[in-house]
């Protein structure tokens, strides 16, 4: 018989329409070491303490109630779970009750792996829903095998429908796993934990509460922690999607923390459903990492100093925090200190190779022929930021009159012209600096009043460059530029209206552009 059927017969969910009852016990198992043949974790012990942590603080359960066990064999973990049912039997009276069971480790379809021994699934599942609590919630974050990221999952062998149903008595089971049937589960070196342990910890301290009541039910939980998890396991070889067994009898919502739970408790405020990044202030860990799906959420963290940041498509914004117990902070009233991503590109930092530019310029340049003006030109550019060059292609153009007293002939002067430019930027605290070169192709055309033949030639020119940018707003900056130039240019001599000698000459000039660039 599949595991998966046997897990939705063995079923039952409650759903009280308030949160962990008083009178609730948390198991949280968690083991780094499963058979002898598979690779080690780093974090599913670490895990387990995180979860805990974030039930004491927000789920309100006491510590008096909370048992960890880290690194113990199977069967230390079925001692205790027939030490629990008989406290449960003794002090949960009539009242409601709930049981909460985690566990974080190694497991394969039909087993969980914990230092060599086995706790078969079934064995578990039928004990936690023996231990004598009208509700009961098993978590199943668990690891089957190794690699360079430390391939978890438990593997279930088919899927299933969630089912509601509303009864006047509520009273039941549910079960979250981590993964699919046929998908592994990953831990994180980044996150210091497992993807999905981490984020339906963040659901419980605030990320997940869509519906802005200070209340966390166990339906925002999972479907928080789905969504990231899928979003972040998308960054690595295969998709991670967790799962929800349920068998509901009862109706309302079961609540799994309250962000006003613990005094000591601190409240942070952010700004819009964006990506946060919470890490302590003193030793550099990430914290949680955070996508609420809306604006001015609040998450319950611990009082200390954090670290924030707050990451936007251009740029991000890092926030010292200072929470302290019973406080209420607000990301939008806090100075924050911005870091765009083409800086940190052009630093060697970040996830991001390049960063892409458009750009517009008025300019002017040096008169090349005698006779012709100062003329204004319009310049349209593509650049790409790397960390130690920044290319960039740009066209420019321009038409103008000349009055050709110096031979007589009035004329329409049209140019185009291509370009390349290689410039490497300095970032200084309120402005870019950057110097390069300049390479160009152009096409002109003229065009005279007098009767004569449209005539038209090439250029080339070469130069240096040397640009100044401010950012206005996200990514818009303002970019002043300019540099000598030599163009080479074919030149003719007149003579009562007819060319008479023709030749290639260079000329020193130079050139002056203002505009804007929106980095993408």
């Amino acid at each position: 018989m599949r595991l998966l059927a046997a897990l939705v017969l063995l079923l039952g969910l409650v759903t009280p329409a308030a949160a962990l009852p008083e009178n609730t016990w948390v198991l949280a198992i968690g083991n780094n070491h499963g058979d002898p043949d598979e690779i080690g974790l780093l974090y599913a012990e670490d895990d387990a303490r995180t979860m805990i942590e974030a039930l004491h603080d927000v789920g309100g359960v006491p510590s008096g109630r909370i048992t960890l066990m880290a690194g113990e064999k199977a069967d230390a973990v079925r001692r205790k779970l027939v030490d629990l049912k008989a406290e449960i039997a003794r002090d949960a009276g009539t009242g409601p009750s709930a049981l909460v069971v985690y566990y974080s480790g190694h497991s394969d379809a039909n087993a969980l792996h914990l230092d060599g021994t086995h706790l078969p699934l079934l064995e578990l599942v039928e004990s936690v829903k023996a231990a004598g609590t009208r509700t009961r919630l098993l978590l199943l974050d668990a690891c089957r095998s190794g690699g360079a990221s430390r391939v978890k999952g438990v593997q279930m062998t088919a899927s299933f429908e969630m089912r509601f149903v509303e009864a006047a008595d509520v009273e039941g089971m549910a079960v979250i796993t981590s993964s699919t049937a046929r998908e592994s589960s990953l831990e994180s070196d980044r996150l210091r934990g497992s993807f999905f342990t981490h984020y339906f910890v963040a659901g419980l301290r605030g990320a997940a509460d869509a519906d802005s009541d200070a209340r966390v039910t166990l339906d925002e939980a999972y479907d928080y922690a789905y969504h990231e998890t899928v979003r972040a396991s998308g960054r690595t070889e295969s998709l991670q999607h967790p799962t929800f067994a349920v068998d509901m009898k009862g109706k309302g919502a079961m609540v799994l923390s309250r962000l006003d739970a613990d005094a000591r408790l601190a409240q942070l405020v952010l700004d819009e459903p964006a990506l946060y990044l919470v890490s302590d202030a003193n030793d550099g860990r990430l914290v949680a990492e955070l996508k609420p799906p809306r604006a001015e959420a609040h998450v319950a963290l611990p009082a200390r100093r954090y670290t924030v940041q707050h990451r936007r498509p251009d740029a991000y914004f890092t926030y010292d925090v200072n929470l302290r117990p019973g406080s209420t902070v607000a990301l939008k009233g806090l100075k924050a200190e911005a870091t765009r991503y083409d800086r940190l590109v052009r630093k060697g930092g970040g996830e991001r190779v390049a960063i892409h530019g458009l750009g517009v310029m008025a300019a002017y340049r040096d008169a090349v022929v005698d006779g012709e003006p100062a003329a204004p030109h319009l310049i349209l550019e593509y650049g790409v930021d790397t960390r130690w060059l920044t290319p960039t292609l740009r066209v420019r153009g321009a038409r103008y009159e000349a009055d050709g007293e110096d031979q007589g002939l009035a004329r329409t002067h049209t140019e185009l012209g291509v370009g390349l430019t290689l410039q490497r930027f300095v970032d200084l605290d309120w402005i870019s600096l950057s110097f390069g070169i300049l390479g160009e192709a152009a096409w002109h055309q003229h065009e005279y009043a007098a009767d004569r033949p449209t005539r038209t030639s090439w250029t080339g020119s070469f130069g240096a460059l040397l640009a100044v940018e401010r950012i206005l707003y996200g990514g818009l900056s303002l970019r002043v530029e300019g540099g000598p130039l030599a163009t080479v240019l074919e030149t003719s001599r007149v003579e009562a209206g007819a060319e008479v000698e023709t030749g290639v000459s260079t000329v020193a000039n130079a050139w002056l552009a203002a505009g804007l660039r929106w980095r993408l």
